[in-house]
């Protein structure tokens, strides 16, 4: 009997933790275990279609990435990049394991709990809107993917992407158009995901 009664005792702990681990915002991707991210930026033409626009690739387009390993993700010493005042730009986050394979469609696939940050851009040097979509078409607001247009020239500054792993519920709080540069962003209980910082400088056109 009381082996029995252990062994009830156990499967109840084991259930109990189960339940509250779900609820808990632990991040779907430890860095530490993420072998590389990066970030690519891609120039597009933009065409505007009554109150909402498209976003095309053309021949000869920019194009630029740049790469986070590590621990701590971190970028090459000395990197940076340049995009240029007037254009517009399609960020795209690739996030990799050990093996090499792309794990960014876990936070697609979780789009209630998961909306990316980015940070420390001067005021109204930026306009930036997500284009996710998961794999059955469906539009949803994550920032995996998106698009930046550049309005105004910037001294460098050190450029952050968060992706947030949000708690359950909380991203119904989210203004998901205007709260993409939120610097309190920590308001929005969760934990980071992916947090990738480089050093950006938004320039004037054929700029040296």
């Amino acid at each position: 009997m009381k082996i029995n009664t252990y062994i009830a005792s156990a499967i109840i702990a084991l259930i109990t933790l189960n339940s509250c681990s779900k609820d808990d915002p632990i991040p779907v991707i430890d860095q530490e275990e993420v072998g590389s991210a990066r970030l690519v930026f891609t120039e597009v033409e933009v065409e505007a279609h009554g109150d909402h626009f498209h976003y095309n690739d053309f021949a000869g387009a920019e194009k630029d990435s740049i790469n986070f390993e590590g621990e701590k993700f971190l970028p090459p010493v000395g990197a940076h990049m340049d995009l240029e005042v007037g254009k517009t730009y399609r960020f795209q986050l690739r996030v990799f394991d050990f093996a090499g394979r792309q794990s960014q469609k876990t936070f697609i696939e979780r789009e209630d709990q998961h909306f990316a940050f980015w940070l420390n851009a001067p005021a109204d040097a930026v306009k930036i809107i997500y284009a996710d979509k998961k794999e059955d078409g469906t539009r949803v607001k994550v920032g995996t993917v998106g698009y930046i247009t550049v309005l105004k020239a910037t001294n460098s500054f050190n450029w952050r992407y968060i992706m947030r792993h949000l708690n359950p519920g909380v991203k119904t709080s989210i203004d998901v158009a205007k709260d993409i540069q939120n610097k309190e962003f920590t308001k929005f209980g969760g934990a980071n995901d992916i947090d990738l910082q480089f050093n950006m400088h938004l320039v004037a056109e054929h700029h040296h």
